[in-house]
């Protein structure tokens, strides 16, 4: 007999299961009936070559081959005895030249997936095939050699959500070594009635004009259902998170957390295309819920181009520093491309706007994770810092998870500082598009960098403020320490 005291009276909140999605995916019906006729298509060749029927010119040769006595497995000395003429190569030399025809110097757009030519540039269309992929139809060797190499040294972009799900179709071995991606989430937009829609030149200082906004048409269903002007636009970012959830494995351990699509991946570079200021529209909690809960604290570095400067644009950016670590490198830009009719367009850049992500925990509880900044006596008891409006600001997006989170790994081999206590050492890069970096000093309490003060000789003064930041590169004006000491402000 069961008692009123074994209920739980908790009401329950409104969600799609994550797992239930996952394997929605995975068993859709063409999927499913690919995998179905792919095995019955190995079991036939099988039975055929085993009864000596060919089906295509390279099975009747490698049939032929085997009736005379020849499998193709042959020794390195019987090779040598059968062609001492055929010139060989060492391992070492064939790995290079793999590694070589294998390594893109660019990005590789949506692998294995169809690319959408409307989401790049002219130029990347013309780039053409930047690998040999048919080395890896070689031989056994090359392809499993290739195929570490190919997912392994190479960086990639994905511009659809379809793109990175379907990237779940590469074997988890070869996932788990990715590091770092990127995303191109070109805004989407929608109407069923024959209107221009203006692009500002205020989108970015290099637009001299208004430009129409690309808008695909649909057609006026005479129902209900709502239509006229509408984006696919927030809503994609979300998309784009949830595709980085645990796909569905059939052979995993259900006893076992799933990994994610990139269990490994710790830097994240989102470009943000035709995201057009007061002109989105402001979106619901889905993607606090899949930056701050469902992915929360698992990158080290994001790096965003093309965040609106508005309200919806600020909340987005709140809400995806949910995805970094503590004393995480968080980077923002102007926008790096634009869609018009024409196409994709490159767009010139500023220098970056960079801060780190909660790096105040450091002065009031010690260490966090790798962190080994020690705690200041003095600036705990100081009247400068208040604890307690950092843990309200609203500029980061964070909850307090148990356990908790390791911090981001700290960045070793900085210059020296005469506050080590106060301050974090990041590298940032130099320039939007470039791979060089240079060492900048971040202040803890409000993450923004430091600008060091200097007195008529061009001395460090140590009687100035430690906690000064410099002019934010991206907007031109100096940023408050917090969002909290903002409402203040302006209440007062």
């Amino acid at each position: 007999m069961t008692r009123n005291s074994d209920f739980v009276d908790v009401d329950p909140w409104e969600t799609q299961d994550k797992e239930d999605t996952a394997e929605a995916y995975y068993n859709q019906p063409l999927r499913q009936k690919h995998r179905i006729l792919t095995d019955e298509n190995l079991r036939l060749k099988r039975l055929l070559r085993e009864n000596g029927i060919t089906w295509s010119p390279i099975a009747t040769a490698h049939i032929h081959a085997v009736k005379h006595g020849n499998s193709g497995r042959m020794t390195r000395r019987r090779s040598l005895a059968a062609a001492p003429t055929n010139p060989y190569l060492p391992t070492e030399v064939l790995l290079r030249i793999l590694k070589y025809a294998l390594t893109a110097p660019l990005s590789i757009f949506d692998p294995l997936s169809k690319l959408r030519l409307d989401t790049v540039t002219a130029e990347e269309k013309a780039r053409g095939n930047q690998i040999a992929i048919h080395f890896l139809a070689t031989c056994r060797a090359m392809h499993t050699e290739g195929t570490r190499i190919l997912w392994g040294h190479n960086s990639f972009t994905f511009t659809s959500p379809e793109a990175l799900r379907n990237f779940a179709e590469l074997d988890l071995n070869h996932r788990k070594g990715i590091k770092s991606v990127s995303f191109r989430i070109i805004a989407q937009f929608y109407d069923d009635k024959k209107r221009r829609h203006r692009l500002h030149h205020t989108y970015h200082q290099s637009l001299r004009k208004d430009h129409q906004l690309p808008v695909n048409m649909r057609v006026n269903e005479q129902t209900y259902a709502r239509g006229g002007f509408r984006c696919y636009s927030w809503s994609q970012i979300v998309d784009f998170l949830a595709a980085l959830r645990p796909p569905f494995d059939p052979k995993h351990d259900k006893k076992q957390i799933r990994p994610r699509l990139l269990p490994a991946l710790e830097s994240l570079h989102i470009d943000l295309v035709n995201f057009t200021a007061d002109k989105l529209p402001m979106f619901g909690n889905d993607m606090h819920n899949m930056a701050s809960h469902e992915l929360g604290c698992s990158l080290n570095e994001l790096y965003v181009t093309g965040l609106p400067i508005d309200d919806p644009g600020v909340k987005a950016s709140a809400e995806l520093t949910g995805l970094l670590r503590d004393e995480g490198l968080y980077m923002t830009g102007v926008p790096a491309y634009v869609q018009t009719k024409r196409g994709v367009l490159p767009l010139s850049g500023r220098p970056i706007c960079a801060r780190v992500i909660r790096a105040y925990k450091s002065l009031r509880v010690g260490s966090l994770g790798t962190s080994t900044v020690p705690v200041d006596d003095e600036l705990s008891d100081s009247e400068d810092t208040d604890f307690d409006a950092l843990d309200g600001s609203g500029l980061d997006a964070h909850h307090s998870h148990i356990p908790t989170m390791p911090a981001a790994p700290a960045q070793e081999g900085h210059p020296t500082s005469h506050r080590e206590d106060k301050v974090i050492w990041k590298r940032v890069p130099i320039s939007r598009n470039s791979g060089e970096r240079k060492w900048v000093e971040f202040c803890r309490s409000s993450g923004y960098p430091l600008e060091p003060p200097a007195d008529k000789n061009g001395n460090d003064d140590d009687e100035e403020d430690d906690d000064s930041i410099s002019i934010c590169p991206c907007c031109g004006e100096p940023h408050p320490g917090t969002f909290l000491d903002q409402l203040l402000d302006e209440a007062d």
